[in-house]
C-alpha cells in the first residue's frame, strides 16, 4: 500500500513542462505569485504609512501640549 500514490498528479493535471500548456501553467503560477507579492507589498506600505503618520501626529500633539 503506497500512501504517496494519490498525491502524485496524473498526466491530465500535470502536463509535460515542455509543451505550450505546461509552459503556460508555469507562467500562470509565477504571475499569480507576482500578483500576491504586489498586493501584499501595497498592503504593508499602507500599514507602514498609517503608522508613520500616527507617530508624527502623536509627536506633534505632545509638542503642542508641552508648549502650552
Amino acid at each position: 500500500m503506497n500512501l504517496l500514490h494519490p498525491l502524485i498528479a496524473c498526466a491530465t493535471c500535470f502536463s509535460d513542462p515542455t509543451t505550450a500548456v505546461g509552459q503556460a501553467r508555469n507562467l500562470a503560477v509565477l504571475f499569480m505569485g507576482g500578483m500576491l507579492a504586489l498586493v501584499f507589498s501595497v498592503l504593508f506600505y499602507v500599514i507602514y504609512s498609517f503608522s508613520k503618520k500616527q507617530r508624527l501626529a502623536a509627536a506633534a500633539e505632545a509638542a503642542a501640549k508641552s508648549d502650552s
